[in-house]
C-alpha cells in the first residue's frame, strides 16, 4: 500500500495501517533523576558485573523468544480467539482498489464498514458529523434466462457498473467495544524516564508522543521521519510500543512495496516479536499484549515463513538489548 506510515501498531485485519496526529516532544519529569541513577549504578559495577547484567539480559530476551511461539498457539486454542475471529468474519473482504481508495482517503483507518452494517453487525453507530470513506460498489442484474444456457433453477448476475458508497472506520463509531485478543500492559517500569531516553538516544528517527490517535492505534513508525507514540498510556505500554515502532524502523525503513520487504502482516510479527523479547530483557512481561497481537498477524503463515522470521527476530532482538544498554549506560 502506498503509503509513509509504515509500522502503525493495529489490532486488526492487514488491510489499512497507518496512523497521524498532533505531534509533541515530551520529556517525563523522572528523566533527571533515572539518568542520575544510572550514572551512579555505572559507577559502582565492576567491569565484570557491567557483563554478567548485559548477558542476563541477552539470556531473558532469547528465553522469551523460545516462549512465543507457544503462547502464539495457546492463543490460537482459547475461545477468546474464537470469539475474535467471529467478529472479524462480519467485516467485509474489501478488493484491492477499494482498499487503495479507502487508504488515500482516510490513511489511519483499521476497521472500516457500512453506516448499517455497524449498526446491525457491532452495535455500534457512526458519529454525529462523520463523512463518509467512498468505495465502488459493483452494480449486478439478473441474467436472462436464455442467456448462455443458463440453467432455469440457477440465478446468474451479470456486473453492469459500479456505484459510489460509503463506509467509516471504527474511530469514527461508538457503542459497544469490539472483541479483543490482547490486553493493555500494565505494569510499571523500572526506570521507565531512562528507558524512554535510552530508545530516543539509540532511534535513527526522533521520537515524540502524540496527543490524538485513532481508536486501537497506539504508535507509528513514519518511514524515514518519526515514530511516534500515543501519550498517556501506561508505562508498561507506552515502553512496549516504543519498542515495536523501534524495530520497525530498523527492520522496515525502505519502501514497502521493494522486491524482498515482507508484507505488511509479516512486518507486524517481526516487530511485534522484536519488542516482546527487548521488553523482557528489561524486566517487562508483555505476554497478554505480545501473544494476542503475534497471533492476530500471523493468520496463514507457514511455519517456513515463520522459522525464517525467527532468526531476525533474534538478531535484531540481540542489536536492541546491546544498544540500550550501552544507551543506559550498563
Amino acid at each position: 500500500m502506498p503509503s509513509s506510515y509504515h509500522g502503525a501498531e493495529v489490532l486488526g485485519l492487514p488491510r489499512v495501517a497507518s496512523a497521524h496526529g498532533r505531534s509533541v516532544r515530551h520529556r517525563h519529569p523522572r528523566g533527571d533523576k533515572d539518568m542520575a541513577a544510572t550514572k551512579n549504578r555505572k559507577r559502582n559495577q565492576t567491569k565484570a558485573e557491567r557483563q554478567r547484567a548485559r548477558e542476563a539480559a541477552q539470556a531473558k530476551a532469547q528465553a522469551a523468544l523460545d516462549r512465543l511461539g507457544e503462547g502464539v498457539r495457546a492463543v490460537y486454542d482459547s475461545q477468546r480467539w474464537e470469539t475474535w475471529l467471529r467478529s472479524l468474519a462480519r467485516f467485509h473482504d474489501y478488493s484491492l482498489n477499494n482498499t487503495l481508495l479507502i487508504a488515500m482517503q482516510m490513511p489511519t483507518a483499521t476497521q472500516v464498514a457500512s453506516f448499517r452494517s455497524w449498526k446491525r453487525d457491532f452495535n455500534r453507530h457512526v458519529k454525529r458529523g462523520e463523512r463518509g470513506i467512498e468505495i465502488l460498489v459493483p452494480m449486478l442484474v439478473k441474467c436472462r434466462d436464455e442467456e448462455e444456457g443458463q440453467d432455469a433453477d440457477e440465478e446468474r448476475r451479470r456486473l453492469v457498473g459500479f456505484r459510489v458508497g460509503h463506509v467509516f472506520d471504527v474511530s469514527q463509531t461508538e457503542g459497544e467495544p469490539l472483541p479483543t485478543i490482547v490486553d493493555e500492559v500494565a505494569q510499571g517500569v523500572d526506570r521507565y524516564a531512562a528507558t524512554l531516553e535510552a530508545v530516543r538516544a539509540v532511534a535513527a528517527y526522533p521520537v515524540e508522543f502524540v496527543a490524538d490517535l485513532p481508536e486501537g492505534t497506539n504508535g507509528y513508525f513514519r518511514r524515514g521521519e518519526l515514530i511516534a507514540v500515543r501519550e498517556g498510556m501506561s508505562e508498561g505500554q507506552t515502553v512496549k510500543t516504543a519498542l515495536h515502532e523501534l524495530a520497525h524502523s530498523r527492520l522496515h525503513d525502505g519502501d514497502p512495496m521493494a522486491e524482498g520487504m515482507p508484507d505488511r502482516a509479516m512486518r507486524e510479527v517481526q516487530a511485534e516479536s522484536v519488542a516482546y523479547a527487548v521488553s523482557a530483557a528489561l524486566g517487562l512481561d508483555t505476554s497478554g499484549y505480545s501473544f494476542g497481537y503475534v497471533a492476530s498477524w500471523a493468520v496463514g503463515k507457514t511455519d517456513e515463513e515463520m522459522h525464517a522470521c525467527l532468526q531476525l527476530v533474534r538478531d535484531t532482538a540481540k542489536a536492541m538489548v546491546e544498544d540500550l544498554q550501552a544507551a543506559m549506560g550498563e
